[in-house]
């Protein structure tokens, strides 16, 4: 059997690397990721060493891939649904065309210069079609 590893993936952040990485292990394929400890030291290494390498054996090459294909696939539907957000819809007219505007700096900032603390942040959302305005 080949023992040279080979790179099959490489991911910016610690968190991605290790799903694919125990993803592969849990369909029995093993696998090395490089640079693991110097991203976890200090991230911004990251991209000065290209990344976090996932590594594998050469004979477990096409498993692999096939393995992270699916990974990736079934990652991008969850993040579909996460962006669907029920604020992004105008509770009255159903319109998706929707301005946030958010004060929190403006009362910040009247706050610092009150020298009074800062106890709310405001956040609104407005319909453009209807005009409808909510929180």
């Amino acid at each position: 059997m080949d023992d040279n590893l080979v790179v099959i993936a490489e991911y910016r952040d610690l968190p991605q690397a290790g799903l694919a990485q125990s993803t592969l292990e849990e369909n029995s394929v093993q696998c090395f990721l490089e640079n693991q400890y110097m991203v976890g030291v200090n991230w911004l290494y990251s991209t000065a060493l290209g990344g976090i390498k996932l590594k594998v054996r050469e004979g477990d090459v096409p498993q692999a891939k096939e393995i992270l294909k699916t990974f990736e696939v079934d990652c991008s539907e969850g993040a579909e649904e996460e962006k669907s957000n029920p604020a992004a819809t105008c509770p009255l007219c159903g319109s998706t065309k929707i301005i946030t505007k958010n004060y929190t700096r403006k009362f910040a900032a009247i706050s610092l210069l009150l020298s009074l603390p800062l106890f709310f942040f405001l956040k609104r959302n407005s319909c453009q079609d209807c005009g409808h305005r909510w929180k």
